[in-house]
């Protein structure tokens, strides 16, 4: 008796070490598959001239995303809080391009001046975006921008602060 109980579980044990013998290995080379998105953050301190002071933090996150065939370019704003009551800039404008391996494809322009003077604790984020961009073309694409400002009280006229554009996607 206690040898058919032995040869039953040798059978159990033989047949599913088939299973696992046959059963398919993961491929090893294959490789994940690549990011659909990629940032990178730029910041600086805006601060005015003159007698009376004022600044204020801005960073500004360029990212590039694909998905499928549609590709689009975004700089995500937000500012640190305000130190001072008196306005900052005259104007402060972002830039965002979506490029393929240097080349604009796409561009926007958002005013941001608002946002820069208004008197507050911080925190706040918006978003400037490209028209979204269909194409089947892969490798080199990159958002890149800039922001113009000119800046209260420090006796120059309009100035550009030119940003470190995201890593590529395919």
């Amino acid at each position: 008796m206690s040898t058919q109980r032995f040869g039953v579980g040798a059978l159990v044990v033989a047949v599913l070490a088939s299973v696992l013998t046959f059963a398919p290995a993961a491929n090893a080379n294959a490789s994940a598959p690549a990011a659909n998105i990629q940032c990178r953050s730029n910041s600086k301190v805006f601060a005015r001239g003159g007698a009376t002071p004022a600044s204020r933090s801005v960073t500004v996150r360029l990212c590039v995303e694909r998905d499928d065939v549609t590709l689009r370019a975004w700089g995500s704003v937000s500012m640190g809080a305000k130190s001072g009551t008196a306005d900052i800039v005259y104007h402060l404008v972002v830039n965002v391009r979506l490029e393929q391996n240097d080349a604009d494809m796409a561009a926007v322009s958002c005013d941001a001046t608002a946002w820069t003077n208004f008197d507050d604790a911080g925190g706040q984020r918006f978003t400037c975006q490209t028209q979204d961009r269909y194409s089947s073309e892969t490798g080199g694409w990159t958002a890149d921008g800039n922001v113009s400002y000119d800046l209260i009280g420090d006796g120059k006229n309009d100035l550009t602060w030119s940003l470190a554009g995201s890593p590529a996607i395919s």
